[in-house]
């Protein structure tokens, strides 16, 4: 099922590792729909100030000679206005944006035109009494109440961002006041000092107020967008926080409604089957279904547990699933490095568990990889590995371009496929294609690198196709059994005959590995304990 754009979630995470962790509050936790709007909305704002920084400045230009030496406007000012709005709206209109853009780009951008609305404090000394009105409603306490009012980001956020937006107004304030006195007499500079700082208080009340209202207002705002994306309900279940997204859907949070149970849910969007007949839509639907109801069937302890499935009324496909507390094996290699050998047969052996019973069932993985092998808690048990993505969703795709055989084309990792695969021989996939994956997620496991080296995608194809294999034991530090080098490269052969030809015999292999190097429940805690102490389900 994995869809290989999908990036990684870490902790607190779905049941779907292949998905980033993308916080558990802040924009990221917001609807894809809200995230979307946001940047839309940044760019309108944008849009308008566009429109009206070019009006001031042809107002400025068109005004007559005498009334222009008392307009507080500074060319280069308008002029970087309209340059910035014109590149954040360019920006946001383009696709698919990191949600972790957004925050730092929209506060950028308040904070940049605060900068510059501010500007008109730099002329205060020159306007004699008429300089006072400014110190009514500066124009940069008018634009982060408004900003705050428009887009969704965390009061906090907002705060610090209207803090340093208005507080440009001090600055210029003594900037301007500075260059104005170095002209003037020492009476005549004292005099004006006299008068700045009669206004310089009512200028920080209207900051201080503008920014306690930014506050109140972003508070508002962002929690209604909140409050939307938590609301947000599929079949008997309640969308409280999104955990990952990616090229094929988004993963959430999610609480039964009745039960209370959490559960992660994976929404497979309606337009990655778009354009298609409607016969073929109903191939999806029936596909889809057979393979969800042959997937929930399968009892295997090291089996992701679905709960449900259904489609929304938007006719997106949905699957609801245990939420497990752990991290997927490509995580734990990158920030852990490779594994002992004792530890590598444990998991192995789990995995084989859930192999065995998915191929008495007639159910090929198709894309076992570090990423779709979760190592958690599961009770009072750690070390205890979990197998996703039973090949569920991964051939949802346009059906002008693929159908079921899907002859001659490669679906799942290509570090991680076997010969056949690489090879586009769909008919030809088994149990062995699956053995092989293991062997090379083995391998990854013990080096903590991928068994061939490659630059690209179809380079690493042909490997598994023509490569012989390094043994793993020359490919790493640590010091390797040579019977479990003996049974990595099994998996490993190119021909499917003379593999290892199922999980079963693979787990009996690994079982007399196990005897002599175990790794004991002790063992197991005490990483734990060490490395993630507490849990995050």
């Amino acid at each position: 099922m994995t869809d290989r754009h999908i990036e990684k979630a870490g902790t607190r995470r779905p049941t779907d590792p292949s998905l980033d962790h993308p916080g558990r509050s802040g924009f990221r936790g917001l609807m894809t729909e809200v995230q979307r709007d946001s940047y839309r909305r940044l760019g309108w704002i944008a849009g308008v100030l566009v429109l009206i920084g070019i009006i001031v400045l042809a107002a400025h230009f068109l005004l007559p000679a005498d009334q222009q030496e008392h307009v507080a406007i500074d060319l280069r000012a308008r002029i970087a206005l309209i340059v910035l709005s014109l590149v954040v709206v360019a920006v946001s209109r383009l696709q698919n944006l990191p949600p972790e853009w957004f925050p730092v780009m929209a506060l950028l951008y308040e904070i940049s035109v605060g900068a510059i609305l501010a500007t008109e404090f730099l002329y205060w000394p020159t306007l004699g009494e008429q300089g006072d009105f400014l110190l009514g409603v500066p124009r940069t306490t008018l634009w982060v109440v408004f900003f705050a009012n428009v887009v969704p980001l965390r009061p906090r956020e907002h705060l610090a961002g209207a803090a340093v937006a208005t507080g440009f107004s001090a600055v210029w304030f003594f900037v301007g006041g500075n260059g104005a006195a170095a002209s003037l007499s020492p009476a005549n500079a004292q005099a004006l000092w006299e008068r700045g700082f009669q206004l310089f208080p009512g200028l920080m009340l209207s900051i201080a107020i503008a920014t306690g209202l930014a506050y109140l207002s972003a508070r508002r705002v962002y929690g209604l967008s909140r409050a939307l994306s938590r609301a947000r309900k599929v079949g008997a279940y309640e969308l409280t926080e999104m955990l990952g997204k990616g090229g094929m859907g988004e993963v959430w949070r999610a609480r039964h409604q009745m039960l209370a149970r959490p559960a992660a849910i994976k929404l497979i969007r309606s337009d990655r089957t778009s354009g298609t007949s409607a016969s073929d839509a109903e191939y999806y639907l029936e596909r889809f279904q057979r393979e969800v109801q042959a997937t929930a069937s399968l009892r295997s302890p090291h089996t992701i547990e679905i709960y449900d499935y259904g489609i929304t009324p938007d006719r997106a496909f949905y699957y609801v699933m245990e939420l497990l507390d752990g991290e997927d094996l490509d995580g734990l290699i990158k920030k852990h490095g490779p594994m002992p050998p004792a530890r590598v047969v444990h998991i192995l052996r789990q995995m084989c568990h859930s192999l065995a019973e998915s191929h008495d069932a007639g159910l090929i993985h198709r894309d076992i990889k570090p990423a779709n092998v979760f190592l958690c808690r599961q009770g009072r048990d750690v070390d205890y590995v979990k197998v996703l993505d039973f090949g569920l969703v991964k051939e949802l795709k346009p059906m002008q371009e693929a159908h079921l055989t899907q002859i001659g084309t490669f679906a799942g990792t290509p570090a991680f496929g076997s010969p056949e695969a690489a090879a586009g021989k769909v008919d030809q996939l088994g149990p062995a294609s699956d053995i092989y994956s293991v062997g090379c997620l083995a391998y990854w496991l013990l080096t903590g690198e991928t068994v061939f080296k490659a630059t690209g995608a179809m380079e690493m194809l042909a490997s598994h196709i023509r490569d012989e294999p390094v043994p793993p034991s020359e490919r790493t530090e640590l010091e390797l059994p040579t019977e479990l080098d003996d049974v990595i490269l099994r998996c490993l052969e190119k021909d499917p005959d003379s593999r290892i030809g199922t999980a079963d015999e693979l787990a009996g292999l690994l079982a007399e590995l196990e005897r002599v190097y175990p790794w004991s429940a002790e063992e197991a805690r005490a990483w734990w304990v060490l490395n993630r102490p507490e849990s995050t389900g």
